[in-house]
């Protein structure tokens, strides 16, 4: 069964990015919020956890080679868009604050919105 998301940050500018190492997480903090469940923007600070992942690839640009997500990961500007790809994994394609583009692929992760 496919999974589904329940919020969407597209084009929300990021206000605080965290990433830490050694636990596998992420937390990305937003002024507001798209709830695909309500079908209605909500804005009120919030923190998206990504967090315990199996795997994390990511590829930069175009390139078709996939790297760890410790080579080239960078500190977020923008989510572009995330979704659930055809292998199950979590897909997201990110602005960083140093302008690039980067698609990350997240294997089974733990997602947490508070």
């Amino acid at each position: 069964m496919q999974k589904k998301l329940e919020y969407s940050f597209d084009d929300e500018p990021v206000s605080k990015f965290c990433y830490d190492l050694e636990l596998k997480k992420i937390e990305i903090h937003f002024n507001g919020y798209f709830d695909l469940l309500n079908d209605k923007y909500t804005e009120s600070g919030c923190i998206w956890t990504i967090e315990n992942w199996k795997e994390a690839k990511c590829k930069i640009g175009e390139e078709t080679k996939l790297y760890n997500l410790d080579k080239c990961i960078g500190i977020f500007s923008l989510i572009l868009y995330m979704k659930y790809n055809e292998d199950d994994r979590l897909e997201m394609l990110i602005n960083t604050v140093d302008n690039r583009y980067i698609t990350m692929f997240f294997k089974e992760p733990n997602l947490n919105l508070k």
